[in-house]
């Protein structure tokens, strides 16, 4: 479902003190006034008098002058009560927006696709791209070999990769997202990070945890909402087993740096879950609240290529600011459990745009569709909240 985000009633601002209205009503008042001088004037007083010039003439003034003052008054009161609407509302929606702009940090992120070696190209309009659609694709040094072996070699490119990142920290926290939990897959993975990352990060204490690599946007705003957060190495992977004989999904991984007081990183803003008949609602809510006044450059979706059309026309009311859909099943085959970080690392990975991009994904014989607003690190008008508000 969107956000509980409230509809807030439009402020009408009283209409201003029209001359045309005032001016009549006025005349009127003061003849009233001038008539009521006239009649109330004793019989047979003189009138070539000060006092009763001074009737005559101060009476219609003080008249008019004290309607004319409660017309005001009210005006400026309805003005009082309006502009203050319209600020306390400005301050819930700064609230929400602030609330849905909270994000995590991520100093790096690194994804493994079984395709290509090489993910800028996915940044490019004109690229080619491998057709592997319902296909499910192996990593290409993986052909024929065990899935520990598999295993093994895909976090040490991990470790090559974060080695300069992690090589002065003397506490590291790695989260790992499975697609297999069985309790012989996350003591072996457990076991390996321990192996690779002591021998490249040989003075630092590590801390594993293994989590499902489905769920990746509730973990993501757990994460946002924590005000205690710490730096973390998220690492998402899907291997395909040894005695699997008709593969399920393409192999792939991800992994992510999380630094909450970093500066300078990329942004990884509150995830919103939705389902596809409210999916419409809740574009227009994220793209009002997490994206304006900026536009998104790219879109990248996984896992709901049904969604398509509704996303697509849902973003692109101007055609003359049609960001960059790119889909990733048609290009790596296959989802899998952890496809949503695959894709999410894909779109911080590939472009070195500034702006907002969107990763939609839908998890493995699920219904709800995950949207996902990220943004490089280059200087853009999203706030850096961070995970402490």
């Amino acid at each position: 479902m969107p956000w509980p985000i409230p509809t807030l009633i439009s402020v009408e601002r009283p209409k201003p003190i029209s001359i045309r209205v005032l001016l009549p009503t006025l005349a009127a008042i003061a003849s009233g006034a001038i008539g009521a001088v006239l009649l109330l004037w004793p019989h047979g007083k003189p009138t070539q008098t000060i006092q009763f010039w001074s009737l005559l003439i101060g009476a219609p003034l003080a008249a008019c002058a004290l309607a004319f003052g409660l017309t005001l008054n009210r005006w400026e009161a309805q003005q009082t009560v309006a502009e203050e609407s319209e600020r306390e509302q400005q301050r819930i929606v700064k609230l929400w927006r602030d609330w849905c702009r909270r994000h995590l940090r991520v100093v790096q992120s690194e994804v493994f696709l079984p395709v290509t070696d090489e993910h800028a190209p996915f940044s490019t309009a004109n690229s080619d791209f491998p057709m592997n659609r319902e296909r499910a694709i192996g990593f290409p040094w993986a052909k024929e070999r065990s899935t520990a072996f598999r295993r093994t070699r895909l976090l040490h490119l991990v470790a090559v990769r974060f080695a300069d990142a992690l090589k002065a920290r003397r506490e590291i926290a790695v989260t790992l997202m499975l697609d297999d939990l069985a309790p012989e897959q996350t003591k072996a993975w457990t076991m390996r990070v321990h192996r690779i990352f002591s021998r490249t990060v040989p003075e630092a204490v590590l801390r594993i945890e293994t989590r499902p690599a489905t769920g990746a946007a509730q973990w993501l705003a757990e994460q946002v909402d924590r005000g205690d957060a710490e730096p973390q190495l998220v690492v998402a992977a899907q291997l395909w087993p040894e005695d699997e004989a008709e593969h399920a999904f393409s192999e792939g991984a991800a992994a992510f740096l999380v630094e909450p007081v970093a500066t300078q990183t990329d942004s990884v803003l509150r995830p919103m879950t939705t389902l596809p008949e409210t999916l419409e609602a809740g574009l227009a809510q994220l793209m009002q609240m997490q994206v304006a006044p900026d536009r998104l450059t790219h879109v990248w979706s996984t896992g709901c290529d049904d969604e398509s059309v509704a996303i697509r026309s849902a973003l692109t009311p101007d055609p003359k600011a049609l960001a960059e859909e790119r889909l990733l099943d048609g290009i790596v085959g296959k989802p899998g459990p952890a496809s949503g970080w695959i894709a999410l690392a894909t779109a911080l990975a590939a472009s070195s745009e500034a702006g907002p991009q969107l990763v939609v994904w839908r998890e493995p014989e699920s219904e709800p569709v995950h949207l996902c607003v990220v943004a490089a690190a280059a200087p853009s008008p999203l706030p850096h909240k961070g995970t402490t508000v």
